[in-house]
């Protein structure tokens, strides 16, 4: 989170920037042509500058930058730096956060819950999608680099929590040299650069580090002497050599002159500053202001000079300190090829628990944080479909694991009502693990035989995540045939969007990043039996994350194409014979119930002790043939 009003303290130390390799530079500005970038700070900078520039006429959900337009948004940044002769060293991703940081974790998921909540109560009513057919996409892509004050009827707008995975994932496997220039406008400037590029020009410099972002993107700035990219105060207070700087990116913008086209910022050189104001760093000042924000500049000031210079630490300071070390302590040469690269990072944060646990193990507990979903805050969370898949994954690795090292229980924080809070699930043994992967294999290959979608096409797998939530029960609530066809099509029920859709949604979100957790966890484990074989040749043509979550108005445009037309309409073969009546159901009210909360600690508190609870599994058939029996 930074410290708070760190930035505003020193707004009057900012300097002009200028990215790009002349030779001859701008007198007064100072150059930057080799950059380390913070990636979740860059991605969720480009979220909000898309939202900003959103078609005043939109409405939610249409209006929410989805994870393909996100990543087009990046794709288009770091490009422009390119084709500017900046260098770009590294773009650097979370992999873990330490256990110190869980305060401020649940902190963040307390404020996102408050505001879904507060999102919800402001509209009660109908979401009905937005009637503008043209939306201001990332293809208008001199809004990335064009800066807008976010207008303030926005700012409720819940945030796209898979937005970061998305683009990592995207930036070392789809964006190369030929789906770059199939995304540029044919007239856009920038083709003559996507022309030179290698064949994936970010792949080898996107990583994901085994700790935080900061502390890695100020070891490799610091060792190649050059500038960080970041909207984070934090990186401000590390290390990072005598001439490394800061260039805020919220302050990057395009200067319009071609041919120049350069991008202008403003920037800050932490040691520059330090020793103006008679400091040895800016530790001392952020240590003092963490205490005392609301403090003006000049008593700041004279509070971390005795800091700075007595003879002996004020209390908590080394503690204070130590988090801003410059050299991360794990794997710091060579990452890429000896720290998994192929999760995201809250799979990621739990595969680091078992590789250091010293490190990220918290009370020798295994933790899994799950973003908070876009869903009906009244409801059960969304979270709680697909569990049966996440917890294949986890006891699957936990196997892999020598015994002294594997956990009998994992703790998800999830929002139960109106908290957040934690549920502690047991782990499977090998016995009851086969049962479980062998259900998952069943439900698959019903899901396939029965509609004969192709694997490969996302309807299959959003066919499969309504089939896990619905199943082919007859009850008062499970949609009807037309409502399941819509929902498939147009991502709502009925000709209106409302909450009921928004919950479901999330739902299907839920199941289908559930199989994304488990496929991740499958490719970096050493199982080879028959039944995880299977389930790996079904997962692997799971599509990328920004075509698994797409949004509403994505699954209209996709509707257009004609295979997927079909697909919708062999999806319902699944349903069509399961039962007499079915097709003819009313669509009922769904009440607004929630789960309770784990009782453990203060009721009153947002974050409880965890306490072991049973699973309650979703009903559905013991075996195919009880399945089948059922038509």
């Amino acid at each position: 989170m930074g410290i708070s009003r760190l930035k505003q303290h020193l707004e009057p130390f900012l300097e002009a920037v200028c990215l790009h390799d002349r030779v001859h530079p701008t007198p007064g500005v100072t150059t930057a042509q080799h950059v380390v970038i913070d990636g979740p700070s860059l991605v969720y900078h480009v979220y909000y500058r898309l939202l900003s520039w959103s078609h005043p006429d939109l409405r939610y959900p249409d209006i929410q930058p989805t994870c393909d337009e996100v990543s087009h948004g990046v794709m288009l940044f770091l490009l422009h730096l390119t084709s500017l002769g900046v260098t770009i060293e590294k773009v650097c991703f979370d992999g873990a956060l330490p256990p110190l940081k869980q305060s401020t974790r649940l902190a963040r998921l307390e404020k996102t819950r408050k505001r879904l909540e507060a999102f919800r109560i402001s509209h009660s009513g109908c979401l009905s999608t937005s009637p503008v057919p043209e939306r201001m996409t990332v293809n208008r892509w001199e809004n990335v680099l064009q800066s807008r004050t976010l207008p303030a009827n926005l700012t409720l707008v819940p945030e796209n929590h898979f937005i970061v995975p998305a683009v990592y994932e995207d930036l070392r496997q789809r964006w190369s040299k030929e789906n770059i220039l199939k995304a540029l406008p044919v007239d856009s400037f920038l083709r003559m650069a996507a022309n030179r590029l290698a064949s994936l020009p970010w792949a080898d410099v996107t990583i994901m580090v085994p700790g935080e972002a900061d502390s890695y993107c100020a070891h490799f700035a610091k060792e190649n002497d050059c500038s960080i990219i970041t909207n984070d105060s934090d990186l401000l207070l590390y290390d990072i050599g005598s001439s490394g700087s800061v260039i805020l990116v919220s302050s990057m913008s395009l200067a319009h002159t071609y041919p120049d086209n350069s991008i202008t910022a403003q920037g800050i050189c932490p040691n520059t500053v330090a020793r103006r104001l008679g400091l040895e760093s800016l530790l001392p000042l952020a240590f003092v202001l963490q205490s005392n924000p609301r403090i003006g500049m000049g008593e700041l000031i004279r509070r971390s000079k005795i800091v700075d210079r007595a003879p002996g630490p004020a209390p908590g300071y080394p503690q204070f300190s130590k988090e801003y070390q410059t050299s991360p302590g794990i794997l710091v040469d060579n990452i890429g090829k000896r720290y998994p690269q192929s999760l995201d990072t809250r799979v990621s944060e739990m595969v680091a628990q078992y590789l250091f646990p010293g490190t990220y193990s918290h009370d020798a507990s295994l933790s899994m944080y799950l973003v908070m979903l876009t869903e009906d805050p009244k409801r059960q969370c969304a979270w709680l479909q697909g569990r049966v898949i996440r917890v294949i994954g986890y006891s699957l690795f936990n196997l892999t694991q020598p015994i002294d090292k594997r956990h009998k229980y994992i703790i998800e924080h999830i929002r139960r009502g109106g908290r957040v809070t934690c549920d502690m699930i047991a782990l499977e043994n090998q016995s009851s693990l086969s049962a479980e992967i062998q259900s998952l294999l069943d439900q698959l290959d019903v899901v396939q035989a029965k509609t004969g979608i192709e694997v490969d096409c996302p309807v299959f797998w959003r066919t499969f995540a309504l089939y896990t939530i619905f199943g082919l029960q007859t009850t008062t609530k499970t949609p009807n045939l037309d409502q399941l066809k819509r929902l498939l099509a147009h991502g709502s029920m009925s000709n209106n969007l409302d909450w009921d859709d928004v919950h479901v949604l999330a739902q299907i979100q839920s199941v289908l990043y559930s199989l994304r957790i488990l496929k991740q966890l499958l490719g970096i484990s050493e199982f080879s039996d028959r039944q995880t074989t299977q389930v790996s040749a079904f997962l692997a043509h799971l599509p990328p994350l920004h075509v698994l979550m797409r949004s509403v108005h994505e699954m209209k445009k996709e509707l257009a194409i004609f295979p997927a037309k079909d697909a919708i309409n062999q999806a319902i073969l699944l349903w069509d014979e399961s039962g007499d009546d079915h097709g003819r159901r009313e669509r009922p009210c769904v009440s607004a119930g929630g789960t309770q909360t784990l009782k453990s600690g203060d009721p009153r508190s947002t974050y409880h002790k965890p306490t072991a609870t049973s699973r309650t599994w979703p009903v559905r058939p013991q075996n195919i043939f009880e399945l089948l029996s059922h038509q």
